[in-house]
């Protein structure tokens, strides 16, 4: 999915592609974390709850200048390169693995994606959640303004689980669908246009759940309430409508972040077949 070149042996997919992920990663963090850390406040962290994203990249600005908006990109620095280089690693591997008939057969109404595309999502996805959460956590935490806990790293797994896994397989699927159906790898603008939007996407169908994660992850309160439940949540919020909060200054974060993670992608993967790494 990653690449149009001829691939190798399973392990040596994932090997390389676990290197060239690493740039994802470090680019992916580096573009969108500005508009990020405005989604993050937006919906977790009072004082900006309330407010448009305008009226919130003003307030950062002034309280902390312009380090304000990398407050907290430490930690999701470090630790995008590790879970998108996995990410992308366990998909290649299983995409590999699975070059057998019974697993390349064309799904239904699906536009020809294969049995083996869904699986090696789901797995990369999972992956990805699973070394994701801790990092999420202190991302949010330091974004809104509080310390971090070794101890409570996987608060609001649950949510992270639910958010990641449905998104990313959405995102593996529609790159696949572009990658075979178009000719839009064959360009910058098309891998940012294809990576953005697929990112985008997939994103946008779990947007509730990426604000319930990031109260939790915060720690925010309800007055009056100790330990509030996810329909507490909801409804302080302002019901259903209250869990699109962010939305706009998040979908900036995400399409220009991994389309420009894409291309710097591309290019080391070019690198790898002139270099002759692929064997």
């Amino acid at each position: 999915m990653t690449h149009s070149h001829a691939r190798q042996e399973w392990w040596k997919e994932g090997a390389i592609s676990l290197a060239t992920g690493t740039l994802y990663g470090a680019s992916n963090t580096l573009t969108g974390h500005p508009m990020d850390t405005v989604k993050s406040k937006m919906q977790a962290q009072s004082g900006y709850m309330s407010g448009g994203m305008v009226n919130t990249i003003k307030h950062i600005f002034k309280a902390e200048g312009f380090r304000g908006f990398y407050r907290g990109v430490v930690p999701p620095m470090w630790g995008s390169v590790v879970y998108r280089s996995m990410q992308f690693s366990v998909f290649e591997s299983a995409y590999t693995k699975l070059d057998q008939e019974r697993y390349k057969w064309s799904i239904p109404g699906t536009g020809g994606i294969q049995p083996r595309t869904v699986v090696a999502a789901f797995l990369g996805a999972s992956s990805r959640a699973v070394i994701e959460s801790p990092i999420e956590y202190a991302k949010v935490r330091r974004q809104t303004g509080h310390s971090w806990k070794l101890r409570n790293v996987y608060d609001g797994f649950t949510l992270q689980w639910a958010r990641t896994c449905p998104m990313m397989t959405i995102y593996f699927l529609n790159v696949d669908s572009i990658r075979r159906h178009t000719n839009m790898f064959d360009s910058f603008a098309g891998q940012f246009i294809a990576s953005g939007g697929s990112a985008a996407f997939g994103f946008w169908c779990v947007w509730p759940l990426e604000t319930l994660k990031n109260q939790v992850q915060a720690g925010t309160t309800i007055p009056g309430v100790d330990k509030p439940t996810i329909a507490q949540r909801v409804k302080h919020l302002g019901g259903i409508t209250g869990l699109y909060r962010g939305i706009l200054p998040g979908t900036i974060s995400i399409f220009s972040r991994n389309g420009v993670a894409m291309i710097v992608m591309q290019w080391a993967q070019r690198k790898v077949n002139e270099l002759g790494l692929r064997g």
